[in-house]
């Protein structure tokens, strides 16, 4: 919402205060065309006036709000679609098929035909100052709602009051005909035309499935569509409307289809990630369900625009489930349901709606993680176990597959790429033991790894590049996926794939799944790098860094380029990713070196909450072992087995025979597991308990600790007694134990078995992970802020960063003192422009055409203050006009 007065507000003030001015989002003039900007003036009620006032609208705010709400993924933008394209398209048809109908019949037909059911859960609270701090500006949003699509629109929301045996709560509906009534400490606000008393508290899952099987009582009519609050409709496609609901008529085996899928048209295509974001929408919804229909006969249900049989939507308890956690994935178990109790879906490709998707880095890998953790939940429910006994098996194989088997093989993918470069690394110390299979093993590594990896990155295209085939022509496909490949598409699918597989074990195997809310702003906002650390850091950059350490100890060997180039490929995805995708990351030296000191800050700060320091951070990370059974925790992992194969390779490598026989402690130092600091670290908190009475030294710093730790180790291994050649095998195998400890460390610190007996070992378990985990974090995230730092520094990174991003072309202004004069005239309230400051001439498109400038222009720019960005501009460098106004040397205009 633009709220014009308050931003004008603080632009004065800032300049009064000698500050910076609000800063507004960056523009490129190639998404400004001319027709756009009289569209804009259209919209505004603007008309070119002989004199300099500026002659606007009263209502300015009103419809400025309206005109950007209609540009954004807001709820008004799917009110307006949906009730006007519905309501024209039907009146439409009606005037075809009855012509002699007056208007008045035919707005009672459409109404009697077409309602809009809206689910808003807390419209009830808007009315309370107490509860919600902006009520009067949500209600007036809702008032707004209701004025203008009437008609058709009515409005649900559950409300609560006290009772004498406590509080009792209601489903309530409201439409424009309910009366305006204000209770004694309220707002204004709407009296309910209808009021069902439910049986208690509605809110059992996440909020979703709950509010909308609490509106669901007030729809009317046996036909149901789905829509979210980030789709709009299209006049052109509601024309089908009548053919979409006449697949209702058909029958299979006696039932007519329970859901009715379409595809659906993406229009958030804005910037790279979104238009990423978009083409995987856009191939999801068509070639994808398209097999899914047929012949795999394993679609489902997926929230929108589907259309569903509302009878046999009630009969199976509504059209969501709601159990929190387990119901994360709410839309898919009515889909489930469905198939379990005989009825069937369908999909069609006529009809279609608008529907909009994350644009940011953040929100996309949001939306990802949320699916793939319902996925998890999805597979310990009876539903799916119900599924598997009871479809077919050909059947049942499409199911799986697109569902939960598609997050399954992220996760196996995910860890294929680590294992085969663990065996490149085991490989690569084969060598100089010399078992004699170590080239047909290095040829199967170096064959098939790379060219696996290289055919399975290519098949997540093909979806996508035969829709645009079929749909635009080989060429417009071509294109595509050309765009995508310079896009940098295969670091950002790399990068999902692993975030995909980590949420969707992690659940499985602890549990745990929350909603995240992900947010359909513009993705213009630069993420800082401590949130990109602490968002990445586990899911990703750990097992980066670890990758590197194995791709190092394997250049001993000659495998070809290709293993080497995906290795590294697969490493700069995961660990640098975030940054690459993050706008405005380039930018600044100044601004990466704040965020290294806020980063190390962090680090060091040993109390507060996960955004404030690093102990509760990493601590938080391994609470979720807590929820995990006993059973998955004695399982032995793959680290297990990886210590088992170095244990076996160090003991083949220092002859055993000889070291039984020596007895040598030096000998057996190089199998053991590296334990000198873990001893010493339960020596020392059993001291502590003993001498200091449990209290806290204040020199026992983690940054101490991990010096600490190093030294030890570093000590322990020099006193180890290596064979010649062999010390490269003897640390990779201290690194794989203390690889596989470090995981049994923080089951046993956080688990805690054997109660207050071994509490000792727990505390000491728990100050040796942190220990060696703050060593890593601190190297890891020194080499990538190095990174970031590095390309700041480059000439050029920012520009063509951001022209990577949003194909903006932007240039620096090349003074300071522009800016100071910019905002003196600000200050002053002065409408014209100096010739520095880049005033237009007569000929430019913001003139009002005799020389004099654009009202909406002036208006806009006396109240958003200017940034140290420009835009280019296409006009003649004439020196004419009323104001005396020249073009800037580079023919540009200052950004508003």
């Amino acid at each position: 919402r633009i709220d014009c007065q308050n931003f004008s507000q603080r632009c004065v003030r800032a300049v009064a205060n000698g500050e910076a001015t609000p800063a507004m989002p960056r523009i490129s003039s190639t998404h400004t065309t001319n027709s756009q900007r009289s569209n804009f003036r259209s919209y505004l009620g603007y008309r070119p006036t002989p004199t300099n006032d500026v002659a606007l609208p009263a209502d300015l705010e009103k419809r400025l709000c309206e005109w950007a709400s209609l540009r954004m993924q807001t709820l008004w933008r799917t009110i307006q679609g949906v009730s006007e394209s519905y309501t024209t398209a039907l009146d439409s048809l009606l005037r075809v098929q009855e012509p002699d109908l007056g208007g008045d019949a035919r707005e009672n037909i459409i109404s009697e035909k077409l309602q809009v059911l809206l689910a808003m859960q807390r419209y009830g609270l808007f009315s309370d100052p107490s509860r919600v701090k902006d009520g009067h500006a949500l209600l007036a949003a809702t008032e707004a709602l209701l004025l203008s699509f009437g008609q058709c629109l009515k409005i649900a929301y559950i409300d609560e009051e006290d009772g004498p045996e406590g509080k009792r709560y209601f489903s309530c509906l409201i439409d424009n005909t309910c009366k305006i009534v204000q209770m004694p400490g309220r707002l204004p606000a709407r009296q309910p035309l209808y009021r069902i008393e439910l049986p208690g508290f509605p809110i059992l899952g996440h909020g979703k499935s709950d509010n909308q099987n609490c509106a669901v009582i007030f729809s009317r009519g046996e036909v149901l569509q789905m829509i979210d609050c980030n789709q709009e409709a299209y006049f052109e496609s509601s024309l089908f409307l009548p053919s979409a609901l006449q697949e209702f008529g058909t029958t299979q085996d006696g039932r007519r289809p329970g859901i009715l899928g379409f595809r659906e048209h993406i229009f958030s295509d804005i910037g790279l990630v979104g238009r990423l974001a978009a083409d995987s929408e856009f191939a999801f919804g068509t070639v994808i369900q398209r097999t899914m229909d047929w012949p795999l006969r394993a679609r489902l249900h997926y929230g929108h625009p589907d259309m569903m049989c509302k009878l046999q939507a009630m009969q199976q308890g509504g059209v969501s489930k709601g159990t929190k956690g387990l119901n994360l994935s709410e839309d898919v178990f009515a889909g489930i349901d469905l198939v379990l109790r005989g009825g069937w879906t369908t999909y069609k490709e006529y009809f279609y709606v608008g529907k909009g998707r994350d644009m940011g880095f953040m929100s996309v890998l949001s939306f990802f993680a949320k699916v793939s953790m319902g996925n998890g939940e999805q597979a310990i429910t009876r539903q799916w176990l119900r599924l598997g006994l009871e479809l077919s098996l050909p059947r049942y194989l499409g199911v799986f597959h697109i569902h939960i088997g598609y997050y399954l093989n992220q996760c196996l993918i995910n860890w294929a790429i680590k294992a085969f470069a663990f065996m490149a690394a085991s490989f690569a110390l084969l060598s100089s033991v010399d078992l004699g299979a170590d080239d047909a093993a290095v040829g199967s590594v170096a064959s098939y790894f790379s060219l696996f990896y290289v055919l399975l990155t290519a098949t997540t295209l093909l979806p996508l590049l035969f829709e645009v085939w079929i749909e635009n022509g080989l060429c417009a496909s071509l294109r595509m996926v050309a765009s995508s490949s310079f896009g940098l598409s295969p670091i950002f699918a790399a990068f999902q794939s692993k975030l995909m597989g980590y949420y969707f074990w992690c659940t499985l195997h602890y549990g745990g799944a929350q909603y995240i809310a992900t947010g359909r702003g513009l993705a213009t906002s630069r993420e800082s790098f401590l949130r990109l650390f602490r968002t990445f850091g586990a899911t990703h950059m750990h097992d980066a860094f670890e990758l590197i350490l194995y791709l190092l100890i394997s250049l001993t060997t000659k495998f070809n380029w290709g293993f080497y180039a995906v290795v590294s490929f697969i490493i700069v995805s995961w660990m640098f990713a975030p940054f690459i995708f993050n706008p405005r990351q380039f930018d600044s030296t100044a601004q990466a070196v704040k965020d290294t000191k806020a980063w190390l800050q962090w680090m060091y700060k040993a109390e507060g909450k996960e955004d404030e320091s690093w102990v509760a951070w990493s601590t938080q990370l391994q609470s979720v072992r807590k929820t995990a059974h006993v059973l998955v925790e004695l399982t032995p992992s793959g680290r297990f087995l990886a210590v088992v194969c170095t244990t076996l390779l160090a003991v083949y490598n220092h002859r055993f025979s000889v070291m039984v026989q020596d007895m040598r402690w030096t000998h057996w130092l190089i199998v053991l597991p590296p334990v000198g600091y873990l001893l010493l670290c339960i020596a020392g908190v059993f001291i502590q308990r003993i001498c200091c009475c449990g209290g806290n030294c204040s020199f026992l710093t983690y940054p101490f600790l991990a010096a600490l730790a190093i030294g030890v180790t570093f000590m322990e291994l020099s006193a180890m007694e290596f064979w010649p050649g062999t010390w490269r095998l003897a640390l990779f195998h201290k690194y794989i134990c203390a690889r596989w400890m470090l995981e049994l460390a923080d089951g046993v610190a956080v688990r805690q078995p054997c109660g207050w007996i071994s509490s000792v070992v727990h505390d000491a378990c728990r100050i040796w992970a942190l220990s060696w985990r703050f060593s890593r974090d601190l190297a890891l995230g020194l080499l990538v802020s190095g990174f970031c730092i590095t390309f700041t520094v480059l000439p050029g990174t920012s520009v063509l960063h951001e022209f990577f991003l949003f194909r903006a072309h932007l240039r620096r202004e090349p003074t300071t003192r522009k800016k100071e004069e910019r905002a003196r005239a600000d200050s002053s309230g002065s409408s014209s422009a100096s010739d520095e400051d880049g005033s237009l001439d007569s000929g430019s498109d913001f003139d009002g055409g005799d020389g004099s400038e654009d009202p909406v222009y002036a208006y806009v720019r006396r109240f958003a203050g200017r940034r140290k960005w420009v835009l280019p501009f296409r006009g003649k460098k004439s020196g004419g006009g009323a104001n005396g106004g020249t073009l800037n040397g580079g023919g540009e205009f200052a950004e508003p």
